[in-house]
């Protein structure tokens, strides 16, 4: 069927041409209605601008048929060359020689041709086609940054789903792993409901986030400081968790404290037996202090949890540092000037 389309494409203007161009024509408007199929097609590009390139060098007849098919053979051959330039096929270089020649059909033909006038149309017609080239790799640039610009945007959101499966889901299959050693030794029926209960948490993160990906769903409230101490009492007795009253952070700035805690908390879990502080003082400077006195080999380091911490905590504008001191593993969040502190401290008069 598009053959078909195709076949009329040609043929019909060219019959309908003959009365005025006569058989002398009939050459150039088949490489005109060549042109106009390869603007809407540009498979045909090839062939379009070959068969241009080589009427202009055969034509021999009079100036009025390339005259009267000039507007429509140039303007398309213009938007094919665009289009072959835009996709970097080197096709566009043969598309650009027919632009430029195409107009000597009719200069070279005339009773009282001269040179300088050849010249003059070929140089105006070489001007038209860099200025088409040049719009079509201004277009392919444009198409090679948004490809990036999704390409960071895909990473971003992969990297972004990385931590949280890290941090939330890995902190309660360790409560997971941590509940199933313990009932090995001592079996006890509320360490099965803590595991049950761990899994099912686990489950409803790893729901949250499928959804947050789906485009019709609405966005998931994010856990803050209001639900650090449900986390901290499932943690046990050896957290203990202080907040200063009156303390207010963005959802923003609250969430990525949720989440320090969340990966401070496993980490003590994993590879300490003793106590975990936390506090978050009237500054908004959030500490977690684990004692170290007590390693356990529960789970090897070299993980990427920390470093997931200060991206999330430095994408609000905060500060964030973690590392041994006098035998403790101390985490800082400093919170104080997160975007969005600095945003309400702007809007204030």
């Amino acid at each position: 069927m598009r053959a078909l389309w195709l076949l009329l494409l040609l043929i019909v203007p060219v019959l309908c041409g003959l009365p005025f161009t006569r058989a002398d024509g009939v050459l150039v408007s088949v490489a005109a209605m060549l042109a106009v199929a390869a603007a809407v097609r540009p498979s045909l590009a090839l062939w379009a601008a070959a068969v241009s390139i080589a009427v202009t060098a055969i034509y021999r007849g009079p100036p009025q048929p390339p005259g009267l098919w000039f507007i429509f053979e140039f303007t398309p051959l213009l938007i094919l060359l665009t289009r072959t330039a835009r996709a970097g096929r080197w096709v566009a270089a043969l598309a650009a020689l027919a632009v430029t020649v195409l107009p000597l059909r009719v200069t070279l033909h005339q009773p009282n041709h001269r040179l300088d006038g050849s010249v003059l149309v070929v140089a105006t017609a070489f001007a038209c086609a860099v200025a088409a080239a040049g719009l079509g790799l201004f277009l392919r640039a444009g198409d090679a940054r948004r490809a990036r610009a999704l390409a960071a945007a895909k990473r971003s959101q992969r990297l972004e789903l990385a931590r949280d499966l890290h941090d939330l889901v890995a902190h309660e299959v360790t409560g997971i792993v941590l509940e199933a050693q313990a009932a090995r030794v001592a079996p006890a029926a509320d360490s099965y409901e803590r595991i049950e209960a761990a899994g099912q948490r686990a489950l409803a993160a790893m729901d949250d986030m499928v959804a947050a990906l789906r485009d019709d769903a609405a966005p998931a409230r994010l856990p803050g400081l209001a639900d650090l101490p449900g986390v901290v009492s499932r943690f046990g007795p050896a957290a203990t968790l202080s907040i200063a009253p009156g303390v207010e952070l963005s959802e923003a700035a609250g969430n990525a404290a949720y989440h320090v805690v969340i990966e401070a908390l496993t980490n003590a879990r994993r590879h300490a037996n003793g106590q975990v502080a936390i506090a978050l003082n009237e500054n908004t400077l959030l500490t977690v202090i684990s004692d170290m006195s007590e390693m356990s080999d529960t789970r090897p380091a070299g993980g990427h949890g920390l470093d997931g911490l200060r991206e999330r905590v430095e994408a609000v504008g905060g500060t964030f540092s973690a590392g041994p001191r006098d035998g403790k593993w101390v985490v800082r969040a400093d919170l104080s000037r997160s975007a969005d502190v600095r945003e309400r401290e702007r809007q204030q008069p």
